[in-house]
């Protein structure tokens, strides 16, 4: 796999809507899903955005511990046009996303999130049509 990028010229062409499979773990166990990311990128990189998961298999918890089988998130980060790495931080959530702006413009995401309720997530976002 080539993870080499050359970010784009305007990193505002980078916003929209993307989907993926949902791998991890969570102390449920095993979670299969999917999941959405709709981002707005401004042109220094910073990311304001929604990213969704839903599973009918797997259980998650909500901030507050409550198990649910879906759950929306507020989250802002940035990307470092030098690198096209990513970073996102969860409104009312302890998890953080690293990942990167691929070549082909899809989005790898790796959430990792300690403390009450611990989980670990892989992504590989696709952007929707438009």
């Amino acid at each position: 796999m080539n993870t080499s990028c050359k970010p784009p010229s305007d990193l505002r062409s980078i916003s929209g809507s993307y989907t993926s499979e949902n791998i991890g773990i969570n102390q449920l166990g095993k979670h299969i899903g999917t999941s959405t990311l709709s981002i707005n990128v401004d042109s220094d990189g910073v990311i304001r955005g929604e990213r969704g998961w839903s599973s009918e298999s797997h259980k998650g918890h909500k901030a507050d511990g409550t198990p649910t089988g879906s759950e929306k998130e507020t989250v802002l980060g940035v990307i470092d046009p030098q690198d096209c790495e990513i970073g996102l931080a969860e409104k009312g959530e302890t998890g953080i996303y690293r990942g990167r702006l691929l070549q082909d413009g899809s989005i790898d995401l790796i959430l990792i999130a300690s403390g009450d309720y611990p989980l670990a997530i892989r992504n590989r976002y696709t952007r929707e049509a438009q």
